[in-house]
């Protein structure tokens, strides 16, 4: 196959590849909003650094459930107003048309359509959401981990690493990857590619905090310490590996109940639109 052919083989390929993707995009009709989101009381009680998880509502977000085993299909990290001057602007690509509130309530997140970009929190009001805070992270290490995932802004998605994803989750007859470790990088592994919970994985993991780590081999397990909330020493799991409902799971993230917190006594009795019997 001569040059030319192999160079309109692979325009061929990403167009079809880009063409499946849009349709891999588009709303589904059936998708069900199970709470309305206060969005006053969510600014109140979102906090920079925050994780945001998504349900989402395209064909593309149901394949990513399925895959991951989970509801939740997108993250994005909450960065509240670091770009909000005139001056950062520039650097946030289709955030450039936010105003108002909403340029002081920014996410920055990565979408296999348009790679990593900044997008209002408001963009999610009608998504069923849930809000993931590190705890007893420090200050310093914080703003480290907001100011690594801004600096992806412009980065490409990287498809090959959600293929791997799907690959690991074969029967292990299949699983090509049934010997590859915790540590071992799926997907393009450049600088310039990330996924989303990738993206933010490899923020947290800079500083050093944990999110779904593993145990050192039970053999190994003889430096137990009482204070220690493992147990046990660990091992990083390359954040490559770390997919939405990680930061969902690990005992190191809090969940935010944004809807209910201030609201005092609750009177769960008069929510309902029918009498109860």
């Amino acid at each position: 196959m001569t040059t030319g052919s192999v160079g309109r083989l692979e325009s061929l390929l990403k167009m079809t590849g880009r063409h499946l993707l849009r349709r891999l995009e588009r709303p589904i009709p059936s998708y069900e909003q199970r709470i309305v989101n206060n969005l006053s009381r969510l600014y109140r009680q979102i906090r920079p650094g925050d994780v945001l998880l998504v349900e989402g509502r395209s064909r593309l977000s149901r394949i990513i459930q399925l895959m991951t085993r989970s509801a939740w299909s997108h993250a994005a990290l909450y960065i509240g107003d670091r770009l909000a001057n005139a001056d950062d602007l520039p650097k946030v690509g289709d955030a450039s048309d936010i105003d108002g509130a909403d340029k002081k309530h920014l996410l920055i997140e990565a979408e296999a359509g348009s790679g990593v970009t900044a997008a209002a929190l408001s963009k999610y009001k009608d998504y069923n959401i849930r809000i993931c805070r590190p705890f007893g992270i420090s200050s310093e290490d914080r703003d480290t981990v907001v100011d690594a995932v801004i600096g992806n802004l412009g980065k490409h998605y990287d498809h090959e690493n959600l293929v791997d994803l799907a690959l690991l989750v074969l029967p292990p007859f299949l699983n090509p990857f049934r010997k590859r470790t915790i540590q071992a990088c799926l997907g393009g592994c450049t600088e310039f590619k990330v996924i989303c919970s990738g993206m933010i994985a490899n923020a947290f993991q800079r500083v050093g905090y944990p999110i779904v780590p593993a145990l050192f081999p039970s053999a190994e397990k003889g430096d137990r310490q009482v204070d220690d909330p493992y147990g046990s020493r660990l091992i990083m799991r390359h954040y490559s590996q770390i997919v939405p409902r990680d930061f969902d799971l690990s005992p190191n993230f809090e969940i935010i109940k944004y809807n209910i917190i201030g609201l005092g006594a609750f009177d769960y009795q008069s929510i309902w639109a029918e009498k109860r019997l």
